[in-house]
């Protein structure tokens, strides 16, 4: 189990937190917002592979794909900000776009 201390030093490592967008919207989740203190390309290949993330391993096996939308340079306490907020919609380009080009069209 890991000590207090070692979850403090956790929180405070930079990575890059990342937000994923569905091809289909699975059930009820559009989007995966993650964190990573290594490479995003390396990330990505993993959850193509369907490892790590349960979300991710199933909407793989469902036959879906996703995209790499946007990303943060920040720490694991960036990507639980985020993901308390929960307005991913609010925060993918490709929504926010969709959303616009309805309003415009209406």
């Amino acid at each position: 189990m890991a000590t207090k201390t070692q979850v403090q030093r956790r929180k405070a490592v930079a990575g890059t937190v990342y937000l994923l967008h569905f091809s289909t919207p699975y059930k009820h989740a559009k989007h995966y917002l993650g964190w990573t203190e290594g490479a995003i390309e390396e990330r990505l290949m993993q959850h193509r592979a369907g490892q790590d993330a349960r979300l991710l391993q199933v909407i793989t096996e469902a036959g879906l794909t996703f995209r790499l939308v946007r990303t943060w340079e920040g720490t694991r306490c960036l990507e639980r900000q985020l993901k308390n907020r929960h307005e991913a919609p609010r925060l993918c380009p490709l929504c926010c776009a969709q959303k616009t080009t309805a309003a415009l069209a209406a």
